[in-house]
C-alpha cells in the first residue's frame, strides 16, 4: 500500500502507524511491537524465524511512507546499509538485510540489550553516581576505536580502500551491553568510496558539540575526524563536563573551528598526565597533528593501561551495567519468566515461511488449530511481558513522551539534559524517549529556570511554564574559601578566580555541578565538587597538603620575630608573614632577614634533602647609625628602604593571566608597568594548561624588574 492509498483509507501514515495492530507479518519477519517513530523511519522489534525454526529478534527500520518517494533519500537508505552490512566486527551492531516488502523499504539489524552513553549518564545522575569509573571510560572508547579502526580499515572484495567515515560518533550511538560488550551503531550518515555523490552539498551531517573542525567547515573528511568526535567524548568522560557547549549552534561551531580548549586537568586535576596528553593529541584542531588513525589511538591507550595496570575488562564493566541498571533488569527478569510458558506455546503453533527472499507469503500449519488462538498468543506475549525483556533498544528508545514549554517573556534557548535545542519557547517537543530530562530554559539578562521531568508510560506528557527572573543576589550561591596556608589560588571549573585565598567567590550558578580547584606552590592541588542552591552561602576551609619533598630539594621553615619580617632567598622576596614555609635546593644557601628600622640579619643554612630544616630569627632594632650584623661575622649587603615606584617587565611562555598583588591587570606580556617600590606577589594562570604559578618579585626605586616564568 502507498502513501496515497493510506490516506484514502483515512489519515495519514504516521497516524496509520499508531493505529496498527501487532503482531503482524512483515515480508519474512513478524513485528512484534513499534519501538520509535521519527523523522525519517519507524523502527519495531520484529522476529526472524526460519523454515528450520531458527528464531532471532531483531529491530528492523523502515522508511516512512512520505519518504519512499524521494529516490535520493532511498538510495541515501540504501548506501547505508551497503556500508553497513559489509561490517561485521564485535564492536559494532550488524546489519543483517536490507530489502523491500509491502511497498516499503526497510533495513534488518542486530537487537542490542543494553544502553547507550547518554542513557548510562542519565541513570548515573538518578542514582546520584557523581563521576565515570576511569576503568570504564578506558574500556568503552577501548571498543570504540577498535570498532572504528576496522571500519577504517575496510577494503572492498577488489581489495581497494572503502575510505568508510562514521561522522556522527557521539554519546547517543555508542551502546554498552549488560554483558560489557561495547558496540557502534548508526553508520546511517557514514561516507565512504563508493557513495560520495550522494552527499548533500553544504548540509553539515552528525551532532554538532562531537564535530571534528573540518567537519564544522564543511571539508571533505577522513577516519581522523572520527578519532576527534571519540577524543570529544574521552573528554568529557574524564572530566564530567561537556567540552563544546556555545549560545546556539552558530556558537558552538566557532568555539570547535577556533581551537581554543581547555586542558583536561584543569577541570580534573586528578587526572593522570598521559592519559590527558592522549585527549590532547586526539583533540588537535589540525589533524596533521591528531592521531593518524583510530588504531594509533588504541596503541596508546593500552600502553596507559599497561603501564598503570589498570583493571580494563568487559566483565567488570557488564557487572557494573548490571548494578547501574538493576532494577529496570529485575522488572525485565521476572516478565521474562511468567512469559516463558507462553513462549514454547508460541513455538509449538510457529507460522512458517513459504518463502525467505522477497517479499513472502504467509501459510498457517494445521488451520484446524485454531488460527484466532495463535493472535491471542501473540497479544498475551505482549501484555504478559516477555517482550519487555528486549525493550531496552538505546538507539531508538521507547516513546513517544511529549514536552511542552512555555516562558515569560518568550524566546527562551532550550536545553535538554545539557544539550542546546533548535527551538525556542514557547515550544512543544515530541516523539522524545520516555525518561528523566533536566531541563534548562535561559535567555540573556535572566536567571536560568531548571526543573527536572519524568516522562512514563503513564504520564506521557509534561510541560513547564516558567517565569524568568532578574538576577539578583539570592538567584545565585556564594563561596567563602579559607585555606591553610592563605595565598592559594583557585579555579571554579577551569576558570580563574581573581585573588588568592581567603577569598569570596560569588554569582555561582546554582543547581550545577561545579569543580573548585586550589593551587598553591610547593603543596598538592585539591579540588573539590560543589552542588549548591540559590542564595546558599557556603564557609569552606581546606587545609592543603605539601608535596612531598624531591631529593635534591627541603623545606625551609623561617620563624621571625618580629613576624611581618621580609625574608630573601637569592633575590626572591617572601613576605607573607611568619613562619614561612619555602623550598631550596638541598645545598647551602644564603638567607637574608630584613625589616625597616632592624638590624638586617643573614644566614647560610645547609638542608639535607628530603628533609625540612627550621631556622627561628630575631631582629633588633636599629641604634642610631644602621648597622648590619650576621651570624658568619661579615656585613651582609644592606637592603636600602623602599622610596618611590619602579618598573615591571613580567612575560610566560606559552602565555597567562597576570594579577599583581590579587588584582587582575591582563595577559602576558606585561611591559613596564609602574609598581610602588618594595615586594609584590605575581600570579600568573594559563587556564588551558590548567597552570597556576605565584612569583614574588622586588621592584627597586627607579629601576625596571624583568621576571619570566616557562609554564610547560
Amino acid at each position: 500500500m502507498n502513501d496515497a492509498a493510506r490516506q484514502t483509507a483515512g489519515g495519514t501514515a504516521e497516524e496509520e502507524a499508531s493505529e496498527e495492530e501487532l503482531p503482524r507479518r512483515f515480508g519474512k519477519y513478524t513485528l512484534l511491537r513499534r519501538l520509535a517513530v521519527g523523522g525519517m523511519a519507524e523502527l519495531y522489534l520484529a522476529l526472524q524465524r526460519s523454515v528450520a525454526g531458527f528464531e532471532k529478534l531483531i529491530v528492523v527500520k523502515r522508511i516512512l511512507p512520505t519518504l519512499a518517494s524521494d529516490e535520493n533519500f532511498v538510495q541515501m537508505l540504501l548506501a547505508e546499509a551497503r556500508i553497513a552490512a559489509t561490517l561485521n566486527h564485535p564492536n559494532i551492531a550488524q546489519v543483517y538485510d536490507v530489502g523491500l516488502a509491502e511497498e516499503d523499504y526497510f533495513i534488518a539489524m542486530e537487537h542490542v540489550h543494553g544502553e547507550d552513553l547518554r542513557s548510562i549518564v542519565r541513570q548515573m545522575r538518578n542514582k546520584a553516581v557523581r563521576s565515570f569509573p576511569l576503568e570504564h571510560t578506558l574500556a568503552i572508547v577501548l571498543g570504540c576505536c577498535k570498532g572504528l579502526s576496522y571500519a577504517h580499515e575496510r577494503r572492498d572484495l577488489d581489495g581497494a580502500p572503502m575510505e568508510i567515515v562514521h561522522r556522527d560518533v557521539s554519546p547517543q550511538n555508542v551502546l554498552v551491553t549488560f554483558t560489557g560488550d561495547v558496540k557502534l551503531v548508526d553508520f546511517g550518515i557514514a561516507k565512504a568510496r563508493d557513495n560520495k555523490d550522494l552527499e548533500e552539498d553544504g548540509k553539515l551531517k552528525g551532532k554538532i558539540p562531537y564535530m571534528s573542525p573540518e567537519q564544522a567547515q564543511g571539508m571533505e573528511l577522513d577516519g581522523r575526524s572520527d578519532v576527534f568526535s571519540l577524543g570529544v567524548m574521552l573528554f568529557e568522560l574524564c572530566t564530567g563536563k561537556r567540552l563544546f557547549r556555545g549560545t546556539d549552534e552558530q556558537d558552538t561551531l566557532r568555539i570547535i573551528v577556533e581551537g581554543n580548549y581547555p586542558a583536561p586537568r584543569s577541570i580534573n586535576p586528578h587526572l593522570p598526565v598521559p592519559l590527558e596528553q592522549i585527549i590532547q593529541k586526539a583533540l588537535a584542531p589540525s589533524r596533521s597533528h591528531r592521531y593518524e588513525s583510530a588504531r594509533a589511538m588504541q596503541a596508546d591507550l593500552e600502553g596507559f593501561i599497561r603501564e598503570t595496570q589498570m583493571a580494563v575488562s568487559p566483565l567488570s564493566l557488564g557487572e557494573w551495567m548490571q548494578t547501574l541498571f538493576d532494577d529496570k533488569l529485575a522488572q525485565q527478569k521476572q516478565m521474562l519468566q511468567e512469559g516463558r510458558q507462553l513462549a514454547e506455546v508460541l513455538a509449538a503453533q510457529s507460522v512458517d515461511d513459504v518463502s525467505l527472499t522477497g517479499v513472502s507469503a504467509v501459510r498457517v500449519r494445521e488451520p484446524s488449530k485454531a488460527p484466532w488462538l495463535i493472535t491471542a498468543l501473540f497479544a498475551l506475549l505482549l501484555a504478559g511481558g516477555i517482550a519487555a525483556y528486549f525493550f531496552l533498544v538505546p538507539t531508538v528508545a521507547t516513546g513517544p513522551g511529549v514536552l511542552d514549554l512555555r516562558s515569560e517573556p518568550s524566546g527562551a534557548a532550550i536545553w535538554i539534559d545539557g544539550a542546546r535545542r533548535s527551538e525556542r519557547t514557547p515550544a512543544t517537543l515530541t516523539e522524545l524517549p520516555l525518561g528523566s530530562y533536566e531541563v534548562r530554559l535561559t535567555s540573556e539578562g535572566f536567571v536560568p529556570h531548571i526543573e527536572t521531568l519524568v516522562l512514563t508510560e503513564a504520564e506521557p506528557g509534561g510541560g513547564i511554564s516558567a517565569t524568568l527572573e532578574r538576577p539578583t543576589a539570592d538567584a545565585y550561591a556564594v563561596v567563602r574559601l579559607r585555606t591553610t596556608p592563605a595565598g592559594a589560588s583557585v579555579l571554579l571549573d577551569g576558570t580563574a578566580v581573581e585573588g588568592v585565598t581567603p577569598l569570596t567567590i560569588p554569582q555561582i550558578a546554582p543547581g550545577e555541578e561545579h569543580t573548585l580547584a586550589i593551587t598553591l606552590d610547593g603543596y598538592e592541588t585539591h579540588t573539590m565538587q560543589l552542588l549548591l542552591r540559590a542564595g546558599q552561602v557556603e564557609d569552606s576551609a581546606v587545609n592543603l597538603q605539601r608535596t612531598p619533598l624531591a631529593e635534591d630539594e627541603s623545606l625551609l621553615v623561617v620563624r621571625t620575630t618580629p613576624p611581618d619580617a621580609r625574608v630573601v632567598i637569592e633575590g626572591a622576596t617572601y613576605d607573607d608573614r611568619s613562619p614561612y614555609e619555602i623550598r631550596i635546593p638541598a645545598r647551602r644557601t644564603r638567607v637574608l632577614i630584613v625589616k625597616t628600622g632592624y638590624v638586617t640579619q643573614e644566614r647560610f643554612v645547609e638542608p639535607t634533602g628530603g628533609e625540612a630544616l627550621e631556622v627561628s630569627v630575631e631582629l633588633e632594632r636599629e641604634r642610631g647609625r644602621p648597622s648590619h650584623m650576621g651570624m658568619t661575622g661579615g656585613d651582609p649587603d644592606p637592603t636600602p628602604t623602599p622610596s618611590g615606584p619602579g618598573q615591571l617587565t613580567f612575560d610566560a611562555r606559552p602565555w597567562c593571566n597576570v594579577s599583581i598583588d590579587g588584582r587582575a591587570v591582563g595577559q602576558t606580556p606585561i611591559v613596564n608597568r609602574t609598581l610602588p617600590s618594595g615586594s609584590h606577589r605575581i600570579t600568573c594562570t594559563n587556564p588551558e594548561l590548567g597552570v597556576t604559578r605565584n612569583v614574588n618579585v622586588t621592584i627597586e626605586a627607579g629601576e625596571t624588574t624583568r621576571q619570566r616564568v616557562d609554564l610547560q
